[in-house]
């Protein structure tokens, strides 16, 4: 069964794929996966194969991640891509004695179409019978990200609340609800092992209870160097974005509490 953990940004992808990992969730092999930073002292855990084809496809269309392209419907279907296409089946074969697996790439909102092509939303590579495409929505409060973007100079103004929309709308757009689940980036700190129990049933892992609490030990509140209780997101803000993240934390089962702390 393949999982495509994505979102923005600095929304919790790192975590949640490194608590999947703990729980059974093969991601490749290890000198696949991208080493820690200084602005990701945890671990990445990406694919550093899927993250170059990502890059690949992105500067293809004419753009990178904090510069999404603007695309047309039905762009991964076109034969300029067909390079890129043979080789992201050959990667995919590289998971096809392992379940479950899957990847973690923020890129990915971007590029999930091209994925979803490649079997519309079936990847049969990696067994027989193929196996449906289940999404991981990461999403956190978008004032969050952008203070956690802009802390790492990543972004100088409001670019990194625009990226926000795009990125999560890409997502809601590409793939049906029952072919995703989100999971908000707060419920970690909240009720880690009942998020964690409630992503696993959807994606019908069953890890033993050890492991899920084993998992759980890796959350630090180290992690959170920026914290909202309510959305930032105020009448100057296209009102997409806080229509999104409200849709989005009922998506998640997730409600913000009332205040703020930063």
């Amino acid at each position: 069964m393949p999982v495509c953990i994505t979102g923005m940004h600095r929304s919790g992808t790192s975590l949640v794929a490194n608590l999947l990992r703990l729980c059974g969730l093969y991601l490749g092999a290890e000198q696949d996966l991208m080493p820690a930073t200084h602005d990701n002292r945890s671990g990445y855990w990406e694919n550093q194969k899927f993250l170059t084809l990502n890059d690949a496809l992105l500067a293809k269309l004419g753009g990178r991640w904090d510069l999404p392209p603007i695309v047309t419907d039905g762009w991964a279907e076109d034969e300029r891509f067909s390079c890129l296409r043979a080789k992201a089946e050959t990667l995919l074969e590289e998971f096809r004695n392992h379940e479950p697996w899957g990847w973690k790439d923020p890129r990915t909102s971007l590029t999930l179409p091209f994925w979803i092509s490649l079997g519309g939303l079936t990847i049969p590579f990696w067994d027989g019978s193929g196996s449906k495409l289940k999404v991981v929505l990461c999403v956190r409060n978008p004032g969050e990200v952008f203070y956690s973007l802009r802390d790492r100079e990543y972004t100088p103004n409001a670019t990194g609340l625009n990226l926000w929309l795009i990125y999560n709308q890409n997502i809601v757009t590409s793939t049906l609800p029952t072919d995703r689940i989100v999971t908000h980036y707060e419920s970690y700190f909240q009720d880690a092992e009942a998020e964690l129990r409630r992503v696993l049933s959807f994606l019908e892992i069953s890890p033993s209870t050890e492991m899920i609490e084993r998992s759980i030990l890796a959350i630090s509140e180290k992690l959170r160097h920026h914290r909202f209780r309510e959305s930032p997101v105020d009448e100057m803000v296209d009102p997409a974005i806080s229509n999104l993240y409200q849709m989005l934390c009922q998506e998640a089962n997730y409600r913000e509490a009332v205040g703020v702390t930063n």
